[in-house]
């Protein structure tokens, strides 16, 4: 089965944050759809819709499949 990608991650550089976020966008129109971002008090990465949005479960597993890895990612830096 092949998994097709429907959302763009950019990412956005904030002087002086030590994690990153990204904006999550509609790979067709290129709407917001929200941000993914480092949530100190859970220590890992959320993702915040903007209002008035509606997602599928493939869309929902694509941005789970991006907040786990960058979790992943934050965890093994904080081993080095």
């Amino acid at each position: 089965m092949e998994s097709a990608s429907y959302l763009v991650f950019d990412e956005y550089v904030t002087p002086g944050k030590k994690t990153k976020s990204y904006g999550v966008k509609n790979k067709q129109s290129l709407a917001t759809l929200g941000v993914i971002h480092f949530w100190p008090a859970w220590r890992k990465y959320v993702f915040e819709s903007v209002s008035d949005v509606i997602f599928d479960s493939k869309c929902l597993a694509e941005i789970v499949e991006k907040l786990d890895s960058l979790t992943a990612e934050w965890r093994a830096n904080l081993r080095k």
